[in-house]
Order: C-alpha cells, then sequence, then structure tokens
C-alpha cells in the first residue's frame, strides 16, 4: 500500500511542475515586456514565456514519466 501512496504523490508533483512553469514563465515574459515598454512588447513576451514555460514542462514531465514508468517495469508488480 505504501508505493502506491509514493506513487500518486509523484504524480500529483509532476503536476505542480506543469503549474510552476507554466505560471512562472507567464509571469516572467510579463515582466521582461514590462521592462523594455516599446509598443506591445508585454503581450509578445507573455506569449513567449506561455511557449518557453510549457516547453520545459513537457520535457521535464517526459523525463519524470520516462524514470516513473521504467522503475514501473522493473518492479515487475510485486507489491500488488
Amino acid at each position: 500500500m505504501g508505493k502506491r501512496w509514493a506513487d500518486a504523490l509523484r504524480l500529483v508533483g509532476i503536476g505542480w511542475y506543469i503549474a510552476f512553469c507554466i505560471v512562472l514563465g507567464t509571469l516572467g515574459g510579463r515582466w521582461i515586456g514590462q521592462r523594455l515598454d516599446f509598443g506591445g512588447s508585454e503581450a509578445i513576451f507573455t506569449i513567449l514565456g506561455l511557449l518557453l514555460g510549457l516547453v520545459i514542462a513537457f520535457l521535464g514531465v517526459y523525463r519524470m514519466l520516462r524514470s516513473f514508468l521504467s522503475n514501473e517495469d522493473n518492479g515487475n508488480g510485486s507489491d500488488s
């Protein structure tokens, strides 16, 4: 039963990672756009920050899930 809780918490952590990357990327892009302060730069940099956050989130989740799934395959279901 303990392994199931550990796996569930790991997946919750992945969800928080996704949210953190997207929010931080968006806010960072908005902040940069406000600092540069030329016509329409805030919207452009907000979108670029969002896209960067999405890419980082995707790559990070891919790595985490690959590790998670390889641990599942190595476990051979002995805890069920």
